[in-house]
């Protein structure tokens, strides 16, 4: 049993949203030297973390209370298990993550993606043919039930020839393994790149809750950037002269101990955040693998935002930041960043 300080158990609580009895039990079955958040095990298991965040990012088609609708996440070595908010987000969650033929050779979703088990409050899915494994929990099995009949009624044509998912629920399907010839074949050189830096994806998975344990986010989005080096773009929209600022996700993420392996590279924006100026940070690791660009603002509830929601998202906001935060200032000078 590994013997970790009480205060990397409750730091990894600002992380991941577990309860300090969670992360305790968690960090009890750890190996010795592994660090309080592990890191997925396997490429494979990484690669498909990094598709789920980017996938929570991409498909935003409703506020949630929390800025992803993942309410804790619980990282271990061989899987991950997301906490989904309400019904309504994990149909949104399943609908685009279970693969689904398009058109030739193409197919959304992720191929090979199946749900594989049925628990009392969880699904789990899995890859077939890899040890991936990814749980969607926090619902009971009615209202999991509920969530996959509401997501295929959202298909134009829930034709079970069109739900890979469905119509082979034990093996890959043609249009799943002619997309992965066409699309992620090993002499694809954007998807090496995407394999490469898919550390950056599963890590910022693995720690979702830091967007609103540490900070007054109320709403993130962004998208998977290409080019020579994986990039991941993240936009966060945060509630004006409530609770603390943005620069302590990014405080958080280069923790020496419960964070990713990045530095500031560059900064753009106000460093006075009571102006509620645009802040931009780019950070990235040493071995230039990916790029994490991170774009915050500070805004009021949009139109489309219910006003009791409203309400919730504001009494869940923290009181206080990261216990280690850094002023931007202090964060653009530390790694001598210049403003760009």
């Amino acid at each position: 049993m590994s013997v970790m300080r009480p205060s990397a158990e409750l730091l990894r609580c600002y992380y991941t949203g577990e309860s300090v009895q969670q992360v305790q039990r968690a960090i009890g079955l750890l190996k010795p030297g592994t660090p309080p958040i592990p890191t997925a095990a396997s490429i494979d298991q990484q690669f498909l973390e990094a598709r789920v965040f980017v996938n929570l990012l991409e498909f935003r088609n409703c506020y949630t209370r929390y800025p992803l609708g993942i309410a804790a996440v619980h990282p271990e070595p061989n899987g991950i298990t997301l906490h989904v908010e309400s019904e309504e987000r994990a149909a949104e969650i399943l609908l685009n993550l279970l693969p689904t033929y398009v058109s030739d050779q193409e197919v959304h979703g992720v191929p090979g993606l199946r749900i594989t088990r049925r628990e009392l409050t969880a699904v789990e899915l899995r890859v077939l043919g890899t040890s991936t494994r990814l749980r969607l929990a926090g619902l009971p099995a009615t209202v999991w039930r509920k969530a996959v009949a509401r997501m295929i009624s959202k298909w134009i044509d829930p034709t079970p020839a069109f739900l890979c998912w469905k119509s082979s629920p034990r093996a890959w399907t043609e249009a799943e393994s002619a997309h992965r010839a066409r699309w992620e074949g090993p002499d694809d050189e954007f998807p090496q790149i995407q394999r490469r830096g898919a550390w950056i994806g599963s890590g910022m998975l693995r720690r979702a809750a830091l967007l609103h344990r540490v900070s007054n986010t109320f709403f993130a989005d962004g998208y998977q950037g290409g080019g020579e080096t994986a990039r991941l773009v993240l936009r966060t929209s945060h509630v004006r002269g409530q609770g603390p600022g943005p620069h302590n996700i990014v405080s958080a993420l280069v923790h020496p101990v419960l964070g990713l392996p990045l530095r500031v590279k560059r900064f753009r924006g106000d460093t006075d955040e009571k102006r509620y100026a645009e802040q931009q940070f780019i950070l990235g690791d040493a071995d230039k693998t990916a790029v994490l660009d991170l774009r915050t603002e500070s805004a009021g509830p949009g139109s489309h935002l219910d006003p009791e929601l409203w309400q919730d998202i504001l009494r869940r906001l923290p009181a206080s930041g990261f216990t280690e935060s850094l002023p931007p200032g202090v964060l653009v000078g530390l790694w001598g960043a210049g403003k760009a």
